[in-house]
C-alpha cells in the first residue's frame, strides 16, 4: 500500500497505478514526456552545437585508439575501463547562473531541462548504465511506488570533474544547499538504473525511460523512478528544488568540454546494504475484545533474522527494539522485509503497523516492498482524510468485510463523479453490489473493467478501501483480496471504522 493521496499533492496521486493500464498516465503526471523536436525552453548554452561537434570528433578518435581492447568499452559520449573500474563521459555546463536553482545534476543532450540542471552529457543514459555495468556494476532498485518500493538500493558512486589541467572536484562541490549554505554531502549518488517502459506508440515494446522521456535525467538531485543515479537519501523534488543552487564558488561557465568521472567509492567509504527480515506470528489465542491499542502487541511472537542468525533474544517487539538499536548505520543501510503470519488479527496488525511507520526511516531500518501475496504495512496506516468522498482527487472501490462462523463477506461500492444535464457540479453516482466471497469480487472487478472498456472510458485505479473488523485475520483478508492483488496493490485497510454513509440511504 502506498501512502495515502493528499488531496493536493500531484506527486502522491503517480502512487496509485498498475504496471499496465496506467503506464502512460503515470508517465504524464511524473512529467515524463516524449522528447519534441528543438529545445521549446532555448535552454541550450551558448557554444552547445560546437562542443556537440567536439564530444563526436572525441568519439571517433576513442573508438580508432581502443579498437583492439577488450578492457575498453567506447560508446558516444563515454570510454569505460574494465580494468581501472572508472567511466568517463564528455558534458558540458548548462551555464545556469548564480544562485539558479537546480534540480538535476547531469541530463541526456535530448533533455528540454537544462534550465534547472548543472551538466548536460554527450552520451546517452542508457549509455551511462551500459558502460557501468561493464565496469562490474550491478543497477539496484530505484524508488517505484507502483512496486510498493518507497527506498532506493543501489552501489553508490563517486562522481568528479575535470576542467582541463586542473585537480578533479567532487560533483557535490558545485552544489549548495540554500538552508545550509554548505555544499552537498559528499556520500556519493547512487546507481540505481532508470526503468524499462512500454513505449508509447507500441506498447509491447519496452524502453529505457531516461532515453526517451523528459527530463532525461542522468543524475537526480532527488529521489526518482526514472535517472540512473540519484542522491542516496531521501530528497524530494519539491525541496531540493527550492533549496539547491550552484555553487558561486565553483563557477563552470565558459570551461570548455568537461569530463565527468564515474568511479566506485573505496570501500572504507562506501555502505554496505544488508538485508533483515522481521517474521510476526500469534503467540497466543487471538486477543480478546477489550484488548485496545499497543497492549495487542504482547499477544504476538516476533523474530527479527539476517541471512546467518536470529538477532533478537527474546520473541518480543521490545527484544526486537533492542536488537535493531546498536547496528552499525554508518558502515550499512538497513532493510526490513516484514512478514504477518496468517492468523494475526487485523487488530494486532495496525498496531504494529503504527510502530513500524517510527522506525520506517534513514536512522532506522527502510522497509521492502511486502512478499508475494501479503499487504504493506502502510496498508493499516490510512490517512483518515482520504475518507472524504467529496474532497478526493477521485474514486476507489469501497469494501466492507464481515465475517460469520469462519465464512468472509462483505458489500463493494462502485463509485464515479458524473455531471447531470445542465449540472455545474458533480455528483456521486454510488453502486452497491453484495459479495460473498473472493470470486464475487474478482468478477465486479473484471465486470467494470469491460465496462469502461466498451463504453471507452477510463478504468478505475487500482486502489481499493477496505473496512473491515479488528478481529478479522489477516489470513482471512489476504484470501479475500487474493484475485485482486497482482493488479491491485494499493490497499488501505480502516479497522474497526464503519464504511462512510451512502447519501440517502437509511441504516
Amino acid at each position: 500500500m502506498s501512502h495515502p493521496l493528499s488531496r493536493n499533492s500531484r506527486n502522491q496521486l503517480v502512487r496509485f497505478g498498475s504496471a499496465s493500464a496506467l503506464s502512460a498516465l503515470l508517465l504524464l503526471l511524473a512529467g515524463l514526456l516524449p522528447a519534441q523536436e528543438g529545445d521549446p525552453y532555448k535552454s541550450k548554452p551558448a557554444g552547445h552545437k560546437e562542443y556537440k561537434q567536439l564530444a563526436a570528433r572525441a568519439h571517433e578518435a576513442n573508438l580508432k585508439k581502443h579498437s583492439n581492447d577488450s578492457n575498453i568499452l567506447v560508446l558516444p559520449g563515454l570510454i569505460a575501463d574494465k580494468q581501472k573500474q572508472r567511466v568517463e563521459v564528455m558534458v558540458e555546463s548548462t551555464q545556469l547562473k548564480e544562485g539558479a536553482s537546480c534540480e538535476f545534476a547531469i541530463i541526456g543532450e535530448n533533455s528540454q531541462h537544462a534550465y534547472e540542471a548543472l551538466l548536460i552529457s554527450f552520451a546517452q543514459p542508457s549509455a551511462v548504465h551500459q558502460a557501468l555495468k561493464f565496469i562490474g556494476l550491478k543497477p539496484g532498485e530505484p524508488v517505484d511506488p507502483e512496486a510498493l518500493r518507497f527506498w532506493a538500493r543501489g552501489e553508490c558512486l563517486l562522481l568528479s570533474i575535470i576542467r582541463g589541467k586542473e585537480p578533479p572536484i567532487r560533483l557535490e562541490k558545485l552544489l549548495v544547499d540554500r538552508r545550509t549554505g554548505k555544499t552537498l554531502p559528499e556520500d556519493g549518488f547512487r546507481f540505481v538504473g532508470s526503468r524499462m517502459v512500454p513505449a508509447l506508440n507500441d506498447p509491447g515494446k519496452k524502453i529505457y525511460a531516461a532515453d526517451v522521456y523528459q527530463p532525461a535525467v542522468i543524475v537526480s538531485l532527488f529521489n526518482s523512478t526514472y535517472s540512473v543515479l540519484e542522491v542516496p537519501y531521501t530528497a524530494a523534488k519539491g525541496d531540493v528544488y527550492q533549496n539547491t543552487s550552484v555553487n558561486p564558488e565553483q563557477k563552470l561557465t565558459g570551461e570548455g568540454l568537461l569530463t565527468l568521472v564515474m568511479e566506485p567509492l573505496n570501500k572504507s567509504d562506501a555502505k554496505q546494504a544488508k538485508d533483515l527480515v522481521l517474521e510476526v506470528r500469534a503467540a497466543k489465542p487471538a486477543a480478546a475484545t477489550n484488548v485496545l491499542g499497543l497492549e495487542r502487541l504482547n499477544y504476538l511472537s516476533f523474530q527479527l533474522k539476517e541471512p546467518a542468525a536470529v538477532l533478537n533474544q527474546k520473541p518480543t517487539l521490545s527484544s526486537v527494539m533492542e536488537a535493531l538499536a546498536p547496528l552499525d548505520r554508518k558502515r550499512h543501510d538497513y532493510y526490513l522485509t516484514v512478514r504477518f503470519g496468517d492468523e494475526i488479527d487485523l487488530g494486532s496488525v495496525q498496531a504494529l503497523a503504527k510502530i513500524l511507520a517510527v522506525i520506517d526511516c534513514e536512522r532506522g531500518v527502510r522497509i521492502e516492498p511486502p512478499p508475494t501475496g501479503q499487504l504493506y504495512y502502510r496498508a493499516f496506516t490510512p490517512d483518515r482524510d482520504f475518507l472524504d468522498r467529496e474532497a478526493r482527487m477521485y474514486h476507489p472501490w469501497e469494501l466492507a468485510l464481515a465475517e460469520s462462523d469462519g465464512v468472509v463477506s462483505g458489500k463493494l461500492l462502485r463509485i464515479n463523479s458524473v455531471y447531470p444535464k445542465g449540472a455545474t457540479k458533480s455528483e456521486l453516482e454510488i453502486a452497491e453490489v453484495p459479495v460473498s466471497g473472493p470470486q464475487d469480487f474478482w468478477k465486479e472487478l473484471e465486470a467494470e473493467t469491460e465496462r469502461t472498456r466498451k463504453a471507452k472510458t477510463r478504468t478505475k485505479p487500482p486502489v481499493i478501501m477496505v473496512f473491515a473488523p479488528a478481529s478479522l485475520k489477516c489470513g482471512q483478508l489476504i484470501k479475500f483480496l487474493e484475485p485482486a492483488l497482482p493488479t491491485h496493490k494499493t490497499i488501505h485497510v480502516y479497522v474497526d471504522e464503519p464504511m462512510p454513509p451512502i447519501p440517502g440511504k437509511k441504516h
